[in-house]
Protein backbone atom coordinates (compact mmCIF):
# COMPACT_ATOMS: atom_id res chain seq x y z
CA UNK A 1 0.00 0.00 0.00
CA UNK A 2 1.54 2.90 -1.18
CA UNK A 3 -1.41 5.69 -0.36
CA UNK A 4 -3.44 6.90 2.22
CA UNK A 5 -6.59 3.53 1.98
CA UNK A 6 -9.97 3.96 2.12
CA UNK A 7 -12.60 2.27 3.74
CA UNK A 8 -12.80 -0.85 1.55
CA UNK A 9 -8.92 -1.30 1.80
CA UNK A 10 -8.73 -0.82 5.00
CA UNK A 11 -11.11 -3.00 6.01
CA UNK A 12 -9.63 -5.96 3.84
CA UNK A 13 -5.84 -5.18 5.26
CA UNK A 14 -7.46 -5.29 8.68
CA UNK A 15 -9.52 -8.62 7.63
CA UNK A 16 -6.35 -10.45 6.35
CA UNK A 17 -3.48 -9.62 8.92
CA UNK A 18 -5.00 -8.44 12.60
CA UNK A 19 -6.72 -11.55 13.29
CA UNK A 20 -6.45 -10.85 16.94
CA UNK A 21 -8.05 -6.94 16.52
CA UNK A 22 -10.54 -7.33 13.87
CA UNK A 23 -12.76 -9.49 15.77
CA UNK A 24 -12.92 -7.25 18.82
CA UNK A 25 -13.73 -4.56 16.79
CA UNK A 26 -17.60 -6.25 15.77
CA UNK A 27 -18.69 -4.41 18.88
CA UNK A 28 -17.81 -0.43 17.61
CA UNK A 29 -20.53 0.84 15.33
CA UNK A 30 -19.83 1.09 11.25
CA UNK A 31 -18.16 4.53 11.49
CA UNK A 32 -16.12 3.86 14.33
CA UNK A 33 -14.66 0.97 13.20
CA UNK A 34 -14.36 2.24 9.78
CA UNK A 35 -11.99 4.97 11.66
CA UNK A 36 -10.16 2.44 13.59
CA UNK A 37 -9.75 0.02 10.48
CA UNK A 38 -7.97 3.06 8.42
CA UNK A 39 -5.84 3.94 11.59
CA UNK A 40 -4.64 -0.03 11.31
CA UNK A 41 -4.35 0.03 7.81
CA UNK A 42 -2.21 3.57 8.01
CA UNK A 43 0.25 1.85 10.68
CA UNK A 44 0.29 -1.16 8.71
CA UNK A 45 1.72 0.51 5.74
CA UNK A 46 4.77 2.42 8.03
CA UNK A 47 5.42 -0.90 9.45
CA UNK A 48 5.56 -2.52 5.62
CA UNK A 49 7.64 0.39 4.31
CA UNK A 50 10.22 -0.97 7.43
CA UNK A 51 9.91 -4.73 6.86
CA UNK A 52 9.04 -5.70 3.13
CA UNK A 53 11.07 -2.56 1.99
CA UNK A 54 13.89 -1.22 4.09
CA UNK A 55 15.85 0.10 1.68
CA UNK A 56 17.15 3.87 1.63
CA UNK A 57 14.23 5.18 -0.81
CA UNK A 58 12.06 3.89 2.65
CA UNK A 59 13.96 5.10 5.25
CA UNK A 60 13.76 8.26 2.98
CA UNK A 61 10.23 8.35 2.79
CA UNK A 62 9.43 7.83 5.95
CA UNK A 63 11.89 10.54 7.61
CA UNK A 64 9.79 12.90 5.25
CA UNK A 65 5.83 11.49 6.55
CA UNK A 66 7.67 12.67 10.24
CA UNK A 67 8.65 15.71 9.06
CA UNK A 68 5.43 16.62 7.22
CA UNK A 69 3.59 15.33 9.82
CA UNK A 70 5.65 17.54 12.53
CA UNK A 71 5.15 21.01 10.18
CA UNK A 72 1.11 20.05 9.29
CA UNK A 73 2.64 20.10 5.88
CA UNK A 74 1.34 16.33 4.40
CA UNK A 75 1.94 15.81 1.07
CA UNK A 76 2.90 11.85 1.31
CA UNK A 77 -0.27 10.36 0.84
CA UNK A 78 0.27 8.30 3.69
CA UNK A 79 1.06 11.80 5.67
CA UNK A 80 -2.21 13.08 4.00
CA UNK A 81 -4.29 9.97 5.13
CA UNK A 82 -2.94 10.46 8.83
CA UNK A 83 -4.01 13.79 9.01
CA UNK A 84 -7.35 13.30 7.68
CA UNK A 85 -7.81 11.06 9.83
CA UNK A 86 -6.95 13.36 13.06
CA UNK A 87 -7.95 16.84 11.83
CA UNK A 88 -8.87 18.72 14.58
CA UNK A 89 -6.52 16.34 16.72
CA UNK A 90 -3.01 17.29 16.70
CA UNK A 91 -2.66 15.03 19.39
CA UNK A 92 -3.05 11.79 17.60
CA UNK A 93 -1.00 13.23 14.61
CA UNK A 94 1.97 13.85 16.44
CA UNK A 95 1.46 10.63 18.12
CA UNK A 96 1.33 8.99 14.68
CA UNK A 97 4.33 10.86 13.71
CA UNK A 98 6.35 9.59 16.61
CA UNK A 99 5.07 5.90 15.72
CA UNK A 100 6.67 6.56 12.22
CA UNK A 101 10.06 7.61 14.20
CA UNK A 102 9.95 4.20 15.88
CA UNK A 103 9.35 1.96 12.70
CA UNK A 104 12.51 4.32 11.33
CA UNK A 105 14.68 2.55 14.08
CA UNK A 106 13.91 -0.85 12.51
CA UNK A 107 16.05 -0.04 9.42
CA UNK A 108 19.19 -0.09 11.74
CA UNK A 109 20.51 -3.23 13.04
CA UNK A 110 18.66 -3.75 16.04
CA UNK A 111 19.96 -4.90 19.44
CA UNK A 112 17.97 -3.58 21.97
CA UNK A 113 20.40 -2.89 25.29
CA UNK A 114 18.11 -3.34 28.24
CA UNK A 115 14.78 -2.91 29.74
CA UNK A 116 14.55 0.83 29.33
CA UNK A 117 15.21 0.22 25.95
CA UNK A 118 12.57 -2.03 25.23
CA UNK A 119 10.09 0.37 27.10
CA UNK A 120 10.95 2.79 24.93
CA UNK A 121 10.73 0.83 21.61
CA UNK A 122 7.48 -0.31 22.41
CA UNK A 123 6.09 2.98 23.56
CA UNK A 124 7.58 4.49 20.05
CA UNK A 125 5.71 1.55 17.93
CA UNK A 126 2.93 0.49 20.17
CA UNK A 127 1.79 2.85 22.65
CA UNK A 128 1.72 5.60 20.36
CA UNK A 129 -1.86 3.42 18.57
CA UNK A 130 -2.78 3.64 22.28
CA UNK A 131 -2.62 7.05 22.52
CA UNK A 132 -4.15 7.77 18.91
CA UNK A 133 -6.86 5.54 19.70
CA UNK A 134 -7.75 7.51 23.05
CA UNK A 135 -7.26 10.01 20.49
CA UNK A 136 -9.95 9.36 18.14
CA UNK A 137 -12.65 8.57 20.87
CA UNK A 138 -11.81 11.84 23.11
CA UNK A 139 -10.23 9.88 25.80
CA UNK A 140 -9.60 12.33 28.48
CA UNK A 141 -5.81 12.77 29.19
CA UNK A 142 -5.32 11.09 32.11
CA UNK A 143 -6.17 8.05 30.79
CA UNK A 144 -3.83 8.15 28.14
CA UNK A 145 -1.54 6.65 30.03
CA UNK A 146 -3.51 3.17 30.48
CA UNK A 147 -3.96 3.67 26.91
CA UNK A 148 -0.13 3.38 25.96
CA UNK A 149 0.52 0.69 28.23
CA UNK A 150 -1.90 -1.35 26.74
CA UNK A 151 -0.21 -0.51 23.35
CA UNK A 152 3.36 -1.51 25.09
CA UNK A 153 1.64 -4.98 26.75
CA UNK A 154 0.74 -6.12 22.78
CA UNK A 155 4.20 -5.08 21.61
CA UNK A 156 5.58 -6.95 24.18
CA UNK A 157 3.82 -9.97 23.41
CA UNK A 158 4.59 -9.50 19.65
CA UNK A 159 8.34 -9.52 20.76
CA UNK A 160 7.85 -12.57 22.21
CA UNK A 161 6.35 -14.69 19.90
CA UNK A 162 8.62 -13.35 16.99
CA UNK A 163 11.85 -13.79 18.48
CA UNK A 164 13.17 -16.42 15.93
CA UNK A 165 10.87 -14.18 12.52
CA UNK A 166 13.17 -10.70 14.00
CA UNK A 167 16.61 -13.21 14.24
CA UNK A 168 16.39 -13.75 10.76
CA UNK A 169 15.59 -10.47 9.75
CA UNK A 170 18.92 -9.59 11.99
CA UNK A 171 17.17 -8.05 14.64
CA UNK A 172 16.87 -8.44 18.43
CA UNK A 173 14.50 -6.81 20.15
CA UNK A 174 15.03 -9.18 23.73
CA UNK A 175 17.25 -7.12 25.78
CA UNK A 176 21.02 -8.00 26.01
CA UNK A 177 21.28 -7.61 29.54
CA UNK A 178 18.82 -10.86 29.59
CA UNK A 179 20.12 -12.28 26.61
CA UNK A 180 23.75 -11.29 25.49
CA UNK A 181 23.61 -13.33 21.73
CA UNK A 182 23.48 -11.80 18.23
CA UNK A 183 20.66 -12.29 16.38
CA UNK A 184 22.59 -15.22 14.02
CA UNK A 185 22.84 -16.92 17.40
CA UNK A 186 19.01 -16.90 17.96
CA UNK A 187 18.15 -18.22 14.93
CA UNK A 188 19.63 -21.52 15.72
CA UNK A 189 20.90 -21.34 19.37
CA UNK A 190 22.67 -23.61 21.28
CA UNK A 191 21.43 -24.98 24.38
CA UNK A 192 22.93 -22.42 26.79
CA UNK A 193 21.81 -20.11 24.06
CA UNK A 194 17.84 -21.27 24.18
CA UNK A 195 17.93 -21.41 27.74
CA UNK A 196 19.06 -17.50 27.96
CA UNK A 197 16.23 -16.72 25.22
CA UNK A 198 13.79 -18.83 26.79
CA UNK A 199 14.77 -16.53 30.39
CA UNK A 200 14.63 -14.05 28.43
CA UNK A 201 11.31 -13.94 26.65
CA UNK A 202 9.65 -15.37 30.14
CA UNK A 203 10.66 -11.65 31.33
CA UNK A 204 9.28 -10.17 28.50
CA UNK A 205 6.07 -11.71 29.10
CA UNK A 206 5.58 -11.18 32.71
CA UNK A 207 6.47 -7.43 32.07
CA UNK A 208 3.83 -7.26 29.56
CA UNK A 209 1.09 -8.79 32.30
CA UNK A 210 1.71 -5.88 34.02
CA UNK A 211 0.92 -3.80 31.53
CA UNK A 212 -2.27 -5.49 30.62
CA UNK A 213 -3.64 -4.90 33.89
CA UNK A 214 -2.54 -0.82 33.99
CA UNK A 215 -4.28 -1.10 30.35
CA UNK A 216 -7.26 -2.54 31.85
CA UNK A 217 -7.40 0.12 34.69
CA UNK A 218 -8.23 2.79 31.71
CA UNK A 219 -10.95 0.46 30.16
CA UNK A 220 -14.26 2.52 32.41
CA UNK A 221 -12.79 5.69 30.90
CA UNK A 222 -13.75 4.35 27.50
CA UNK A 223 -16.92 4.92 25.44
CA UNK A 224 -19.14 1.16 25.93
CA UNK A 225 -18.18 -0.34 22.95
CA UNK A 226 -14.63 0.68 22.25
CA UNK A 227 -14.48 -0.23 25.84
CA UNK A 228 -15.39 -3.58 24.67
CA UNK A 229 -13.48 -3.93 21.93
CA UNK A 230 -10.76 -3.05 23.29
CA UNK A 231 -11.12 -5.62 26.30
CA UNK A 232 -11.34 -8.61 23.79
CA UNK A 233 -8.35 -7.37 22.12
CA UNK A 234 -6.33 -7.52 25.11
CA UNK A 235 -7.70 -10.92 26.10
CA UNK A 236 -6.77 -12.38 22.86
CA UNK A 237 -3.55 -10.78 22.94
CA UNK A 238 -3.17 -12.26 26.49
CA UNK A 239 -4.19 -15.38 25.14
CA UNK A 240 -1.15 -15.31 22.92
CA UNK A 241 1.32 -15.21 25.97
CA UNK A 242 -0.65 -18.28 27.11
CA UNK A 243 0.48 -20.19 24.32
CA UNK A 244 4.19 -19.26 24.23
CA UNK A 245 4.42 -19.99 27.71
CA UNK A 246 2.82 -23.22 27.13
CA UNK A 247 5.35 -24.13 24.75
CA UNK A 248 7.82 -22.87 27.29
CA UNK A 249 9.37 -19.71 25.51
CA UNK A 250 10.37 -22.06 22.75
CA UNK A 251 12.10 -19.48 20.11
CA UNK A 252 11.82 -22.89 17.78
CA UNK A 253 8.46 -23.75 18.17
CA UNK A 254 6.54 -22.80 15.20
CA UNK A 255 4.88 -19.34 15.46
CA UNK A 256 2.49 -19.44 18.15
CA UNK A 257 -1.47 -18.75 17.75
CA UNK A 258 -4.58 -18.60 19.79
CA UNK A 259 -6.54 -22.13 18.68
CA UNK A 260 -10.21 -21.04 17.82
CA UNK A 261 -11.99 -22.80 20.86
CA UNK A 262 -9.65 -20.90 22.62
CA UNK A 263 -9.86 -17.47 21.20
CA UNK A 264 -13.73 -17.88 21.64
CA UNK A 265 -13.27 -18.49 25.48
CA UNK A 266 -10.85 -15.41 25.91
CA UNK A 267 -13.20 -12.90 23.93
CA UNK A 268 -16.10 -14.08 26.39
CA UNK A 269 -13.48 -13.59 29.14
CA UNK A 270 -12.89 -10.09 27.47
CA UNK A 271 -16.53 -9.41 27.82
CA UNK A 272 -17.35 -10.47 30.84
CA UNK A 273 -14.43 -8.67 32.37
CA UNK A 274 -16.02 -5.36 31.35
CA UNK A 275 -19.64 -6.63 32.43
CA UNK A 276 -18.58 -7.96 35.52
CA UNK A 277 -15.25 -6.54 36.35
CA UNK A 278 -13.45 -8.05 39.40
CA UNK A 279 -12.66 -6.09 42.87
CA UNK A 280 -9.70 -4.75 42.35
CA UNK A 281 -8.12 -6.44 45.91
CA UNK A 282 -9.66 -9.97 44.68
CA UNK A 283 -7.71 -9.55 41.45
CA UNK A 284 -4.69 -8.33 43.43
CA UNK A 285 -5.36 -11.45 45.84
CA UNK A 286 -5.92 -14.26 42.62
CA UNK A 287 -3.09 -13.09 41.30
CA UNK A 288 -0.88 -13.28 44.66
CA UNK A 289 -2.08 -17.04 44.19
CA UNK A 290 -1.70 -18.27 40.84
Amino acid sequence: MSGAPGDAEARAVMARHARSFAPALRALGRRDRARVARLYALCRAVDDLADLDGGPAAAARLARIERELRTGRPVDPLATGAAALFEERPFGRAAFADLVAGVRTDLAPVRIADAAALEAYAQAVAGTVGLMVASLFDVPARHHAAAAALGRAMQLTNIARDVGEDARAGRRYLPETLCPHPPQALVDPTRGVQADVARAIAWVLARADRLYAEGRAGLPALPPRLRVAVAVAAALYEGIGDEIRAGRCDPLRARATVPARRKLQRAGAGVAGVVWPAPRDAGMESRRHA
